[in-house]
């Protein structure tokens, strides 16, 4: 299991672009020390023979509407605000690893 210490929380930062204080670190590392608590809690239920749920509400029927087509702006109009636009689209700087 990896370890959720402040090596890791330091370099979650960087790679999403966070900027943190040591104070916040130490912070983060609390809270997610409670959560994993309560994860541990939820592991000790004992659940053999619960039937798995895909939706925690029972509906026998869902009503959805129609899509209808509303307000439709241009491409034009869409990409004016944007900083950057490459072949029609906008671009944003890669964030993920």
């Amino acid at each position: 299991m990896e370890t959720f210490d402040e090596a890791y929380f330091k370099k979650l930062a960087h790679d999403i672009m966070f900027d943190v204080n040591e104070e916040e670190v130490k912070k983060l590392q609390e809270e997610f020390k409670v959560l994993l608590e309560q994860i541990e809690v939820l592991d000790e239920i004992n659940t053999e023979g619960v039937e798995e749920m895909i939706y925690p509400f029972e509906a026998d029927t869902t009503f959805l509407r129609e899509d209808v087509v509303e307000n439709v702006i241009s491409q034009e109009d869409a990409l004016a605000n944007a900083a950057s636009v490459r072949a029609g689209h906008v671009h944003v700087p890669k964030v993920v690893k």
